[in-house]
């Protein structure tokens, strides 16, 4: 059974999405990506109750904004107007870790020919940058200044037996 608070729950959260489309949209339209990283991180971790958000940059430097969960993010409807290629992807991690999970090397692995860079924000001042040139790579700033790559790999199975092997990116 719905409750009222459920309801009510709900309305102010879609008033929260709204609310931090606006936000980004009027705070970040014409900024280079690393200008809009505080907007984008204060939308997903003060504007709204610590969720994923994300913003794709298109070649027209038009801004599609889009919310999820705590955990994930994606267009509930496909971009209307996009222009490819694609210049940039921002998303946020508001748990606060800056990494590419399963999910996010999946999406960079196949927008990379029409996408030329992301960033994931794990807080303020730590966030992890991807480019298509280098992408196995996904370079993270330390929220203490380091810097550590993260790599990709994946799992193959092996012909003999079933047993498996590490392989960095797409290579065989």
């Amino acid at each position: 059974m719905i409750t009222n608070f459920s309801v009510k729950y709900n309305e102010l959260l879609e008033d929260a999405r709204i609310e931090a489309k606006a936000f980004i949209a009027n705070t970040c339209t014409g900024l280079e990506p690393e200008e809009m990283f505080h907007y984008i991180w204060t939308a997903s971790t003060q504007i709204l109750p610590a969720l994923e958000v994300q913003v794709v940059i298109d070649s027209n430097d038009k801004l599609h904004i889009s919310t999820g969960s705590s955990g994930y993010v994606d267009f509930r409807t496909n971009p209307v107007g996009i222009k490819l290629p694609i210049k940039c992807w921002i998303h946020t991690h508001p748990f606060g870790s800056a990494y590419f999970s399963g999910t996010d090397w999946s999406t960079v692995n196949t927008w990379q020919p029409i996408m030329l860079e992301a960033y994931v924000l794990g807080g303020e001042n730590h966030y992890g940058h991807w480019n298509n040139t280098n992408a196995h790579e996904l370079r993270i700033l330390e929220k203490d200044g380091s810097i550590r790559v993260q790599e990709q790999f994946r799992i193959l199975k092996g012909e003999e037996r079933g047993t498996l092997r590490l392989v960095r990116g797409e290579e065989e």
